[in-house]
């Protein structure tokens, strides 16, 4: 009973050590990379998390937790994050979703962000990126849809959507394109659910 009892704590501090150890986190149920990931061959590091609720009829309703990566966390800065995102890109923000979410609701909260962002919805791009969220379906609970930004050696940039199916979309943009289409997470926030989300992100 004694070697029991000796044990038990030995055996909850190397536990507590492997999760220190591999950065496990979670946020509502959804576990977060915080030591960063890779995507299409490129390192990413992890900058903050947070969750995104919208107001319904009154009542605060969980939507998504959003995850947030960038590339090169020298060249970004959170007292900065929009003007600096693209000089930091690659970013990827991960929207892990707690709820079923119909395409065209997604589309519409992400077309308030950008017009809160004063952004022209008419550009060619922002409406191929628009058009890529409406075709993607609908947002599943327990399902993630990303956003990738990267720029393009000819200083063009390039937006990836990938759906909850993980379908990717890739729209080509000019300079100043992540800028835009991140405006939606860093930017300024469409509601009080937005600008939580994006304070603790950049907390």
């Amino acid at each position: 009973m004694k070697l029991f009892a000796l044990m038990g704590p030995l055996i909850a501090l190397l536990t507590s050590a492997a999760f220190a150890q591999t950065g496990t986190s979670q946020l509502e149920g959804v576990t977060l990379s915080t030591n960063g990931l890779t995507k299409d061959g490129q390192k990413l590091q992890y900058v903050g998390a947070g969750l995104r609720n919208k107001k319904v009829v009154m009542v605060n309703v969980r939507v998504y937790v959003g995850e947030f990566f960038v590339g090169d966390t020298a060249k970004f800065k959170k007292s900065d994050a929009l003007k600096t995102v693209s000089d930091a890109s690659p970013a990827l923000i991960q929207l892990h979703f707690l709820r079923d979410v119909d395409a065209e609701k997604v589309q519409s909260s992400f077309k308030e962000a950008l017009e809160a962002n004063k952004i022209d919805l008419k550009k060619p791009e922002i409406q191929k990126f628009l058009d890529a969220v409406k075709t993607g379906g609908e947002a599943k609970s327990g399902k993630m849809l990303s956003i990738y930004g990267a720029k393009k050696g000819d200083g063009s940039e390039v937006i990836t959507y990938e759906d909850s199916n993980s379908k990717a979309t890739t729209v080509s943009g000019g300079a100043g394109f992540i800028q835009e289409i991140f405006a939606i997470w860093l930017g300024t926030p469409a509601d009080g659910g937005v600008a939580k989300l994006k304070e603790d992100i950049l907390k």
